[in-house]
């Protein structure tokens, strides 16, 4: 007679609460604090705007789809709630194979914990494989001193969410939590920009990162589809960045696309964005870079190329700096990926470690250069 692991382990049900009485209300209510696009003033929550969608999709209709994924896309704010649960349609159902469900679909809370002094991961969204909607309870504080508590919710990292509600006590008290450093960051990069193989979406590197830093970190990952078109520059630019991180070699890098476009790109998003500092990562190193000697000859390459185009920037007066990816993952690279090129949680780990001392020198140099003008 076939099984389910759930009648044997009751921490893999998925689960059922009731949410009667609870009062639900759109992430997108002030009081959530929601963060991580420009794009949420119109329908569902994406990353580029219907107008930039449009304007991808002759030369890049992956980008444009991509876009109206919830990468990045987060909610900070205290309450004395109970229960906190969320309430969830998405497009379409769980369809990738390397990814959890919780990761492409769900949804995850952080609370900060004084104990620890930090946030801490409280609880998954778990739900039927075949749904394409949930309502699952992420807050468990029932019986509990009712006391406001700091927390954070990080939306679906491969997925069109269509609707997010957040469910809290009748009587609770909720209000958004601003970031501590106002410094805006972006990343332009790959699918593993996009959080591809992250177990949940809290665990996607620009995630990490925001938390980290305690700043808004703008998630621009696009699966298979980064390939520096000038429109993607001029949409970029129009953001009001700070600091734009460019982490494209693992698709524009595969051949000469990179090394043909770099230059017209950059070109394109400091005329639309002239003060922005820009970071330029070569990528990680992959599984295929021990038998694949074409593709290790090309990273090699690609490593002088855009140490070199920062250089050269740098001598146009412009904040362009170069950092080097290859050493982000230490000893066997390999067991830091969940398929040889997408990162498992160790592998985002590293990656978010990196990015935050490579903006902490860059801050540094901005904060001297500043000096000297």
């Amino acid at each position: 007679m076939e099984r389910h692991i759930s009648e044997i382990d009751r921490n893999m049900k998925t689960e059922k609460a009731e949410s009667g009485e609870l009062v639900f209300r759109s992430a997108k209510d002030p009081a959530f604090g929601i963060y991580g696009s420009d794009a949420l003033g119109e329908k569902g929550f994406c990353r580029l705007t219907e107008r930039e969608r449009a304007l991808l999709r002759p030369v890049n209709d992956g980008e444009a789809w991509l876009g109206e994924h919830s990468a990045g896309i987060g909610l900070r704010f205290e309450t004395d709630s109970s229960r906190i649960f969320v309430r969830v349609a998405l497009r379409s159902k769980f369809d990738m194979t390397n990814m959890t469900q919780i990761g492409q679909c769900g949804a995850d809370l952080f609370v900060w914990d004084e104990r620890m002094g930090a946030e801490c991961l409280h609880e998954v969204a778990r739900f039927g494989f075949d749904a394409d909607r949930y309502e699952v309870p992420l807050g468990h504080f029932e019986g509990k001193e009712r006391q406001m508590r700091r927390c954070r919710i990080c939306l679906p990292l491969y997925m069109i969410v269509d609707s997010f509600e957040i469910g809290l006590d009748a009587n609770a008290v909720v209000r958004p939590i601003a970031f501590s450093d106002g410094t805006r960051y972006g990343i332009y990069g790959t699918s593993i920009t996009q959080g591809c193989s992250a177990s949940h979406p809290g665990m996607a590197y620009s995630n990490l990162l925001s938390a980290a830093l305690d700043a808004e970190v703008l998630n621009f990952g696009f699966s298979g589809s980064a390939f520096m078109e000038r429109e993607m520059a001029e949409i970029l630019g129009s953001r009001s960045l700070d600091v734009l991180i460019v982490d494209t070699e693992p698709n524009a890098g595969t051949d000469l696309c990179l090394m043909e476009r770099a230059e017209e790109f950059l070109k394109t998003f400091w005329e639309k964005s002239p003060d922005t500092a820009v970071v330029l990562y070569s990528r990680v190193l992959f599984a295929l870079d021990l038998y694949d000697e074409e593709r290790a000859r090309l990273h090699e390459r690609y490593n002088v190329f855009l140490k070199q185009l920062a250089a050269a920037w740098r001598r146009r007066n412009k904040a362009a700096f170069f950092a080097d990816g290859t050493h982000i993952f230490p000893g066997n690279f390999t067991i830091y990926t969940a398929d040889g090129v997408h990162p498992n949680d160790a592998g985002m780990m590293a990656i978010a470690a990196d990015y935050a001392r490579t903006l902490a020198r860059i801050r540094k140099n901005l904060a001297a250069r500043e000096k000297c003008l």
